[in-house]
């Protein structure tokens, strides 16, 4: 038996393009929930970190009578951190030696990586060598600590610190500003928001 014409019909074009467009729109909203649930991960992987470098830099203050190293909260601010935490002034990757004594970084937990991408995998808070523009010594190589997002964390002194030249810093916080740009390194690290009372506070998204 022959099927009539009527129960031979197929899909009309407008069928089909309203079914792609449905599946396009469902496609789009998995993605945005996907990417935005990698991001809260980075959030609070940031967080961690940034908890990590404070303790450290308080203990660095502790032993070095109060003082804290000044930092701008630029660029070059995550340098001056990494070798304040790492002891490692000369920026080989290795701490420094003290009358034939290596010393012990108050961060042990640095990593240095050789790709920015690098900066989601392995142990370890992520190091690395980049070329950035020194407000001493003019562009060089130097070592910076990454966010999760593969871009350098900032340093800042306190509002209310000084450094062992008795200069005042420009920070957020009293002691000093810890924080990351966020995923776009756009974040305005210059905000003096009062509410923001801690450095985990000081991690910008915007």
């Amino acid at each position: 038996m022959k099927l009539s014409p009527q129960n031979s019909k197929g899909f009309t074009l407008i069928e089909i393009l309203i079914g792609v467009a449905i599946l396009a729109m469902l496609a789009s909203g998995m993605w945005v929930a996907v990417g935005s649930y990698q991001n809260k991960k980075l959030v609070k992987k940031a967080e961690t970190e940034i908890q990590l470098l404070e303790a450290s830099m308080n203990e660095y203050r502790t032993d070095n009578g109060g003082m804290l190293p000044f930092g701008r909260g630029d660029e070059e601010s995550s340098n001056i951190m990494y070798c304040a935490l790492s002891c490692d002034y000369n920026n080989d990757g290795e701490p420094d030696d003290e009358n034939g004594v290596t010393r012990m970084p108050y961060c042990p937990t640095f990593n240095i990586i050789r790709n920015p991408k690098a900066a989601e995998q392995g142990e370890g808070i992520p190091v690395l060598r980049v070329s950035i523009r020194t407000k001493e010594k003019g562009r060089r190589k130097v070592l910076v600590v990454l966010d999760p997002w593969g871009k350098p964390y900032r340093y800042r002194l306190g509002c209310e610190a000084e450094d062992e030249k008795g200069k005042v810093g420009e920070g957020i916080n009293a002691d000093f500003d810890i924080f990351s740009q966020g995923a776009d390194g756009q974040g305005d690290s210059t905000n003096k928001n009062p509410e923001n009372d801690d450095n985990v506070s000081n991690i910008k998204l915007l």
